[in-house]
């Protein structure tokens, strides 16, 4: 009988690497609650008209890479390929956005159909943000000084910023005229899906990899030439309240971002770790995104930060806390209500640790040496002299010293 495989693209993470993903959650989840976001939860599966009417029609994640079905009743569903587009559904159908302003964040799986590479699945997990309501620049810095918090403490140095101004959606529809103007009699230049691009999104050439097409870009009309007066006021205020705050940056007009709901601020942040896949967390500001998809018209900022991607940015640069590991060993069948008393008082007076009690294996050669081999960092051993003398003897798996008649005050004690 053949093997069964996983599917190509998805996650099967090992269980070291599962340690460094929940370090990564848990902090950054402790992070959002000290800025005062509340956790939401949203559903894998979408309705697949919310990508088409959020993200974009002529956008590579709605035509090339979603992963699309219908179900039985004959809707078309997808599993979501982005969160922001589910997180504003939701906030809108529970009357969020009626609330004042929103806090939020969230995190899971996305999935989008790519040529797997490193840091890119098809499965990806993302750690996101969403600020609903708040129409100044204020709103950016906080979601900056949140990120940055996370790149501070996972140590990634070779990090950077890079941000951009789209301007408003007038702005994009007068810039876009121009950068079909100006590429059409190159249009045969072009890689192939700059030129599928040209008609119908031309927005998004300015993302391509081709070398040639960015030769060609270098003479493009620029963005910057075709933002409105308060998207220009704006964009400097926030450039200035980065400087204030000390969050460098660079400013690169070619950054476009892959979804069409975004207006004014883009950015995102890159790392030399990872290749050429070197965004881990990206974002902007969305405020048409609500009135698409059937509430009012609402001032919208949001950042995705991908686990995946920040794991292998922050290798060889962070090293996790590894848990406190104790096995409990008795030495004999009779003593199992002993061991496991000891065992949940253990874990009473330390939570984060973890106990292991069997009570089935006593050769204490065999346990001690799958501790070991297991890492773990103390065992705990419980003979006939022990329970008769309510006492415990503790061996440090680290340094092969054993402590020997301990009280159980002594030996809580010792844990400490």
């Amino acid at each position: 009988m053949s093997k069964l495989e996983k599917v190509r693209g998805m996650h099967n993470i090992p269980i070291e690497e599962t340690h460094q993903w929940s370090h990564v959650l848990n902090f950054s989840e402790k992070l959002m609650k000290s800025f005062s976001y509340s956790e939401i939860r949203l559903p894998i599966i979408e309705y697949t008209n919310l990508f088409e009417r959020s993200v974009g029609t002529e956008t590579d994640i709605v035509n090339k890479e979603m992963f699309t079905f219908n179900s039985k009743s004959k809707k078309s569903l997808t599993l979501r390929p982005e969160g922001t587009a589910g997180c504003m559904r939701v906030a809108i159908s529970q009357g969020l956005l009626d609330k004042g302003p929103q806090r939020l964040f969230y995190s899971g799986p996305m999935y989008r159909y790519e040529r797997p590479q490193k840091g890119r699945n098809r499965e990806f997990f993302q750690f996101s943000a969403e600020v609903f309501g708040i129409e100044s620049m204020t709103a950016e810095l906080e979601v900056f000084q949140i990120i940055e918090t996370i790149i501070n403490k996972y140590k990634i140095n070779d990090s950077w910023l890079e941000i951009n101004s789209l301007g408003s959606e007038e702005d994009q529809k007068n810039f876009s005229k121009a950068l079909q103007s100006f590429l059409k009699p190159l249009k045969s230049k072009l890689d192939k899906d700059s030129q599928n691009r040209l008609e119908k999104n031309p927005l998004r050439i300015l993302d391509s990899k081709s070398t040639e097409t960015k030769k060609i870009l270098m003479n493009a009309p620029r963005i910057s030439e075709f933002r409105s007066k308060d998207s220009t006021t704006n964009f400097s205020l926030l450039k200035n309240l980065l400087s204030d705050f000390g969050i460098k940056y660079k400013e690169n007009e070619n950054l476009v971002r892959g979804l069409d709901y975004y207006n004014d601020a883009v950015f995102e942040w890159k790392s030399d770790s990872l290749g050429s896949q070197n965004t881990f967390c990206a974002g902007g500001r969305y405020d048409s995104l609500a009135k698409k998809l059937g509430g009012r018209q609402i001032p919208a900022v949001g950042a995705s930060l991908g686990i995946d991607r920040l794991i292998i940015a922050c290798k060889d640069k962070y090293k996790f806390p590894l848990q406190r590991q104790i096995a409990v060993i008795v030495l004999d069948r009779n003593f199992l209500k002993q061991g496991n008393i000891i065992s949940e008082k253990i874990r009473l007076n330390f939570p984060s640790t973890a106990v292991r009690f069997s009570g089935l294996n006593i050769n204490l050669k065999s346990e001690l040496k799958r501790a070991s081999k297991n890492n773990f960092n103390f065992a705990i051993i419980l003979g006939r002299e022990e329970v008769e003398s309510s006492t415990y003897t503790i061996k440090d798996l680290d340094s092969e010293r054993n402590y020997e008649k301990l009280s159980e005050e002594e030996l809580i004690s010792f844990l400490k």
